[in-house]
């Protein structure tokens, strides 16, 4: 398998050549059935960090340039260097790795070592035992880092994972290359968040590597101002798009449940309350159902008569569950509390709330599946 570690750089020549040199040496030590390369994308640097990087293409042929014409951030740097390792270099697999030194060569062959027995994904941690930060930092950028850290994964709800935000990676291009990078939320440092988080989604195995993160020794940091901004918008608008067919459901089933207690209480004091409930259950299943087939699920939206059909039925089916829960919900309530408008109005509302929970995970997963 080969394996490309991708290396974006803008004013990079007071390292450039020490890491390409640090990480030749340990590409000798990779897992055999490996082989590595270095793929420096430089966005036309004005201090000369390309022609180092062309004196070392001499003296290695396992290293490569690209040149950037367009600066357009650290995101977009990478996204051309993962596109260029699989189109050009036909890369199995492609790391992301800085030039300014604070990721160490010698964790490469510990991370190939990973994904050879398994993984799908692995990432340079700092924060899983044996890992650390930059024992030079200030408490302030330490307590950055660990809240960015603690939001990602508390809005994302990916709490497998401690280190979100890290900046050494290697994927498997496979999973690369189902992902549209070219409309990833941020071509800045943020870019990491959207991309770790499209992995996740798409099932890849994804280990954590314990890294010693250390601060750069030479050169300025490429740090960008509004990178916090950047990242909670990222974060924010990734947990949104998770949400937003949750938030339909939502809607539709509020629709629904206004038909429903409208029906119940018409019928309440013809039928019994569970039978009554009942009845008004499946009157505001049709009118979810056309509604979710219109709005929520759009994108996979039944057309076809003979398949509507199909569909209405098993949407029916699936609709028992939350019918059960809600007529178990009326049995039992009704028996620990008697009957009374407010109760009984109550019961309906508790039904609504927990069915909704497995109304949404079969939807999702069984009626509209992609």
């Amino acid at each position: 398998m080969k394996a490309v570690i991708i290396i974006p750089t803008y004013n990079e020549k007071e390292n450039i050549e020490r890491t390409i040199e640090e990480l030749v040496k340990e590409l000798t030590k990779i897992p055999q059935g490996y082989t590595g390369h270095v793929l420096v994308v430089d966005d036309t640097s004005p201090d000369g960090t390309a022609d180092l990087v062309q004196k070392k293409m001499k003296q290695y042929d396992n290293v490569h340039l690209l040149i950037n014409p367009d600066k357009k951030g650290l995101g977009a740097a990478y996204i051309k260097g993962i596109k260029y390792a699989i189109e050009k270099l036909k890369a199995d697999l492609v790391f992301e790795f800085d030039a300014d030194g604070s990721h160490q060569p010698k964790y490469v062959p510990g991370m190939l070592a990973e994904i050879k027995n398994g993984a799908d994904v692995v990432v340079g941690s700092r924060y899983i035992p044996g890992g650390s930060m930059p024992a030079d930092w200030g408490i302030d950028r330490k307590l950055i880092s660990y809240l960015g850290n603690l939001i990602a994964r508390s809005v994302l709800l990916t709490f497998q994972y401690r280190d979100m935000t890290s900046g050494f990676r290697v994927s498997k291009t496979s999973y690369l290359a189902k992902i549209d990078l070219d409309n990833l939320l941020s071509m800045q440092f943020a870019y990491k968040l959207h991309l770790y988080y499209a992995l996740h989604k798409l099932g890849a195995k994804i280990v954590e590597y314990p890294i010693d993160f250390i601060d750069r020794a030479k050169g300025k940091t490429k740090f960008p101002k509004n990178n916090i901004k950047d990242s909670l918008r990222v974060v924010f608008t990734l947990r949104f798009r998770e949400s937003e067919k949750f938030i339909k459901v939502c809607l539709v089933g509020l629709i629904g449940a206004v038909i429903q207690f409208s029906f119940f209480n018409l019928l309440r004091n013809l039928w019994s309350p569970e039978y009554a409930n009942a009845a008004a259950v499946e009157v505001a299943i049709v009118s979810n159902f056309i509604v979710n087939n219109l709005w929520t699920f759009k994108e996979q939206k039944i057309k076809k008569v003979s398949k509507l059909l199909v569909k209405f039925a098993q949407f029916n089916l699936v609709s028992l569950g939350s019918l059960l829960i809600q007529f178990l919900t009326m049995k039992a309530g009704v028996a620990i509390v008697g009957r009374s408008l407010i109760g009984e109005n109550i019961l309906v509302f508790i039904g609504i709330i927990i069915g909704l929970g497995w109304n949404y995970t079969m939807y999702t997963k069984l009626v509209w599946k992609k």
